[in-house]
């Protein structure tokens, strides 16, 4: 069998080590449920809190305005069904243009940042004072890795009353988050981008605003969340986040050099290359580009045979690749089934926790880019 080269991490982070023996060390301790108050009960109890201790720490919010859900997809949903009218950006993600319905659409540029003066104009034509109104706008997009300015994007809705939400998941671990610094309402995040398992994800709120549960049962997570709580999987995103948290600052310059390395090597390889965000700031793990005359799934059936593990930016729950809706909203609506994703470890020490890429493996996966 071939090496197979994973460089699909905006999808899944692989299980990082430190995490696998989390999750093994969990399974010994015997059956945990944290409704349960004997001692196995409290034991459940204390590792969801020491979890939500390090979630807390990693983005510095209060730890107790942490709900544990499914998945950042489970968290947004349970936000979305407490506002009826929910502004969004044209470049989300599906969990979050599906479950808002909404048509209120900020559009974004060439580069695919927020219009914030159509924003702000958007906001004054719809504004009432009697309407609960929510700006959700992600930090960072998953196809293109481009970053919005979210710190703009608040000041803007609360210069109109509104609540604001901030899709993280493709931001943790990848760029800092200090939510003292940012008066964000919301925040959702998801355990398996940074190296968690996946089934599990969080929702972080403000102490002012009432949610009302979507799924009712046992009172669990302070009543916003029934049903008993995924211990496993909670561990396992607590430790992820506590790695994360023991470096002050997110270093990407190893992974920075990488997704350098190869996008050097394509434009000048295949210069017609189409690089979306190219000119833009964008975190350090993610290429999205396109070749103007081969389609996406071509490309990656093609690279796949090379042994490298791509993606498209639009890849469907089936598995196939459908046009790419943020390339659209970038103006490229001819290469919206053409692009393919490069996406590098998030940072530095998982780069370095998983057998490290090399540069002759990058120059092998250029030339097959330029043989497709």
């Amino acid at each position: 069998m071939k090496n197979q080269i994973y460089l699909d991490h905006n999808a899944t982070v692989p299980l990082l080590k430190e995490v696998k023996k989390s999750l093994i060390d969990c399974m010994d301790f015997g059956p945990l449920n944290a409704s349960s108050i004997h001692y196995y009960g409290r034991k459940g109890k204390d590792i969801i809190e020491v979890a939500r201790a390090n979630i807390s720490q990693l983005i510095n919010a209060n730890k107790n305005n942490i709900i544990f859900t499914s998945s950042a997809t489970e968290a947004i949903n349970l936000l979305f069904s407490n506002f009826e009218t929910i502004i969004v950006s044209s470049i989300e993600h599906l969990a979050v243009l599906y479950s808002s319905k909404s048509d209120h659409i900020i559009p974004v540029n060439q580069d695919g940042i927020v219009d914030l003066n159509f924003l702000e104009l958007y906001l004054k034509k719809i504004f009432k004072n009697n309407k609960k109104i929510l700006v959700s706008v992600m930090w960072v997009n998953n196809e293109t890795g481009v970053i919005q300015p979210i710190k703009d994007i608040v000041n803007i809705a609360k210069k109109f009353q509104c609540l604001t939400h901030c899709d993280a998941a493709q931001a943790l671990g990848k760029i800092n988050i200090n939510l003292d610094e940012i008066e964000l309402d919301f925040l959702t995040l998801s355990g398996h981008k940074i190296g968690a398992p996946t089934g599990v994800g969080a929702l972080v709120y403000n102490n002012k605003t009432n949610i009302t549960p979507q799924i009712l049962g046992g009172g669990q997570e302070k009543g916003m969340r029934a049903g008993t709580e995924n211990i496993l999987g909670i561990r396992g995103f607590g430790e992820a986040a506590r790695l994360m948290g023991m470096r002050k600052e997110t270093n990407c310059s190893q992974v920075k050099f990488l997704r350098d390395f190869i996008q050097k090597k394509i434009k000048k390889i295949s210069p017609e290359t189409i690089i979306f965000g190219e000119k833009t700031k964008r975190v350090a793990n993610t290429l999205l580009m396109a070749l103007p005359k081969i389609p996406g799934d071509l490309a990656l059936m093609k690279l796949d045979l090379e042994s490298f593990s791509v993606s498209s930016g639009s890849a469907c729950s089936s598995g196939k690749i459908s046009q790419s809706h943020v390339v659209s909203a970038m103006g490229y609506d001819e290469l919206a089934s053409n692009s393919v994703r490069i996406s590098f470890p998030p940072n530095d020490f998982i780069l370095n926790s998983e057998n490290l890429i090399t540069t002759q493996e990058l120059d092998k996966l250029a030339q097959s880019w330029s043989n497709l």
